[in-house]
């Protein structure tokens, strides 16, 4: 699996390239929406520039970190039809 980080978006995605498909992958949590109660970061489909293309999750979830999910996608890939 060939993974490259491609740049920061802003201080809690970032856009990575996965093969040939770009993934944004997106941290909230907390500090970022008082409706979630734990650290949460998922991975979508998106171009270059990091537009997402499906909001349907190709990597992570609840209680990870972009880190996480990174170690994720390098062991599994990513799931393309969605989590479920």
């Amino acid at each position: 699996m060939n993974i490259e980080i491609i740049r920061k978006k802003n201080s809690h995605q970032i856009i990575a390239k996965v093969n040939d498909d770009y993934v944004l992958i997106s941290e909230s949590g907390p500090e970022y929406s008082t409706a979630i109660s734990h650290p949460e970061t998922l991975a979508f489909l998106c171009d270059a520039d990091g537009n997402v293309s499906s909001w349907t999750e190709v990597a992570g979830g609840s209680m990870m970190q972009i880190s996480d999910v990174l170690v994720e996608i390098s062991q599994y890939g990513i799931n393309k039809k969605g989590a479920f």
